[in-house]
């Protein structure tokens, strides 16, 4: 499975190249555009919940006696918005390729994993951005390197969870409808705008839903790493390396084994 992975990486390639040149192809500001929205969310997240709510942020690991909640929180949105933009594209992009299947036999998976690899470079750049802003507020550490396993974990765990629900989708179309639903719940349920100490004072009767979700574990190792500039337990990246192959790996072999007739499901 995965050496037929590694031998159709021209294929993944050719699919990501076409992304490349068509995602913003008639823009004027190109690439820019991938870092608007985030950027935008930002804004609006750190003057209501900071000014208006006044969520107060942990600590910098630099400096104690100060936070930055702008900081701290598009620390999540880079972590939430890998595993978000990931599983979306799968759904849309084995859909928008269904007239194609159907004309040539191909892996159903090349286009997804190559929109996946597009959308890397959108979290490369927003990586860069918020590792400028944590020099700007001179919070710099070693465990910024961890930053880059945890992420690879992420891309990995979403991109199976993404591969299968691709499935479902071509076969039930209400699943895109209902994911879309589950994620801007599960947004909520994981500490990307929050700390989560807020939660253990406040609302201890959801701490167990907000721990026992994947995510949380993601988001909070980049906290760790990249705001508290804390290294998490020593098992804590590794188990998060091994939950993301594990689910990539899963994922796609229920893709595989259910993508026979996938362009006649398109």
């Amino acid at each position: 499975m995965l050496t037929d992975l590694y031998q159709r990486r021209a294929l993944i390639w050719a699919f990501a190249n076409r992304d490349f040149a068509t995602r913003y192809r008639s823009s004027v500001l190109g690439w820019f555009w991938s870092l608007l929205q985030p950027l935008a969310t930002l804004l609006v997240f750190a003057v209501v919940f900071s000014v208006v709510f006044r969520i107060t942020p942990p600590p910098l690991g630099a400096d104690p006696d100060r936070g930055s909640y702008a900081a701290f929180l598009f620390t999540g949105l880079v972590t939430w918005n890998l595993f978000y933009t990931i599983v979306v594209l799968s759904m849309s992009q084995l859909k928008s390729n269904g007239e194609l299947l159907r004309k040539v036999q191909f892996p159903g998976w090349a286009p997804v994993l190559g929109a996946s690899i597009v959308q890397l470079v959108q979290v490369v750049l927003e990586v860069i951005v918020l590792v400028l802003m944590f020099f700007w507020q001179r919070n710099v550490g070693w465990t910024w390197i961890l930053a880059i396993p945890i992420l690879i974990a992420l891309a990995l765990f979403a991109q199976g969870i993404g591969l299968m629900l691709s499935i479902l989708n071509a076969r039930f179309g209400d699943v895109q409808y209902i994911v879309t639903v589950v994620l801007g719940a599960l947004y909520f349920l994981t500490p990307v705008i929050y700390p989560m100490s807020m939660v253990e004072d406040s609302a201890s009767n959801l701490v167990i839903f907000i721990q026992s979700n994947p995510l949380t574990w993601f988001v909070e190792a980049m906290h760790y790493a990249m705001y508290s500039l804390v290294a998490p337990e020593w098992w804590v990246v590794p188990g998060l390396i091994l939950l993301g192959a594990t689910t990539f790996i899963v994922g796609l072999a229920v893709f595989n084994r259910n993508s026979e007739d996938i362009g006649e499901l398109l």
